[in-house]
């Protein structure tokens, strides 16, 4: 399929996008990537390329349409049988996704190898699944390979994101209201300990006056005044 008939579909997703999200009648479309985050998988994505998302939908389309070697873990069998159902009555060919129906944070460990290009992390968005959906995707890219993080008008993916931006084995390559697209760049990425982490250390006890504010908070919840004796030598 050519880039431009490839753009042409891509566009057309956005006009007509179809509605994978819900159960029964109450199917929807809302669910998806923003139409400006689609436009960018189209630009970066290349047939062959190795993929992998957790979550499922729309953006799963743009996978099939790319040619990628697309791996896609999602909970939902009925969600991946109407992917697969709209892609065959589009004629969008999608052998090539690996479905693996299971949480991601039981799927992920059990992924091997660490040559994936790229991933994209939608899935679960409640404390703590974005953290350990980007723990496991970490180990799983290649250096140089990148990770796309969307929601970010969601506070735990937001803090995720303020996480990477501080680490400098992630590079920051493009940023919108409601994604955030990073660039591995050492093979020890989310390794550190917390002392070698600088978004961790500024806001620990040592650094922060929250965090010491927090601490005075605890004791009068807990009457425990252990904190005191122990910095007055009592």
């Amino acid at each position: 399929m050519s880039d431009q008939g490839t753009q042409s579909r891509i566009e057309q997703l956005f006009s007509d996008p179809p509605k994978l999200h819900g159960a029964g009648d109450a199917l929807t479309a809302r669910w998806k990537l923003q139409d400006a985050d689609l436009l960018y998988l189209d630009q970066i994505l290349r047939p062959g390329m190795r993929t992998l998302e957790t979550g499922a939908g729309v953006s799963t389309v743009a996978f099939a349409l790319k040619g990628t070697k697309h791996t896609c873990v999602v909970p939902d069998q009925a969600l991946v049988n109407r992917i697969r159902s709209f892609c065959s009555d589009s004629g969008i060919p999608h052998a090539d996704i690996d479905f693996v129906v299971d949480q991601s944070e039981q799927a992920l460990p059990r992924l091997t190898g660490q040559d994936y290009d790229f991933a994209l992390i939608d899935g679960r968005h409640g404390f703590p699944a974005p953290f350990i959906d980007c723990y496991y995707i970490a180990r799983l890219l290649k250096v140089g390979g990148s990770v796309m993080i969307d929601d970010l008008h969601i506070w735990t993916v937001d803090l995720l994101v303020q996480y990477l931006r501080s680490d400098e084995s992630w590079r920051l390559v493009r940023e919108t209201w409601h994604a955030a697209t990073f660039v591995k760049r050492s093979d020890d990425a989310l390794t550190d300990e917390w002392t070698r982490q600088p978004f961790v250390v500024k806001r620990s006890l040592r650094k922060s006056f929250l965090a010491k504010l927090r601490l005075l908070q605890r004791m009068l919840r807990t009457r425990d005044l252990t904190p005191i004796r122990r910095i007055l030598g009592i």
